[in-house]
């Protein structure tokens, strides 16, 4: 996976936006993390770059691909939604990879989930 903002390759690192019902997965390297952070410091965002990341200098671990996103204690209708978001990111990167065993795998996991979702009305 890229950086999306330098474009460097093999990034491990990662934060999630929710925006709008959305949830967005944005790769990010470590270096423009670190200038991220420079500019929230510089801009008296700081808080609301913690937030919105989860990451801060002096943090142990940037959260990484694959780590879970969102606390397991959220609704039930809310941890569907997410999970769906994840799972159709995930979808979207095997079809690019061309792993269409997994990309299958997925698609039939996020029709079950669909299922259930629009049956419970959440």
């Amino acid at each position: 996976m890229k950086c999306q903002f330098c474009n460097r390759e093999n990034v491990d690192r990662v934060f999630y936006v929710n925006w709008m019902g959305t949830v967005y997965q944005v790769p990010v390297c470590a270096d423009c993390l670190q200038k991220m952070w420079q500019q929230a410091v510089s801009s008296g965002q700081t808080e609301e770059f913690k937030q919105m990341t989860g990451w801060w200098p002096g943090k142990r671990d940037p959260r990484h691909l694959g780590d879970r996103a969102f606390p397991e204690f959220a609704v039930e209708g809310l941890r569907r939604r997410r999970r769906l978001a994840a799972l159709r990111t995930r979808l979207s990167e095997a079809a690019a990879l061309e792993n269409y065993e997994e990309a299958a795998r997925l698609r039939d996991d996020i029709a079950t989930i669909e299922k259930e979702v629009c049956s419970h009305g959440n």
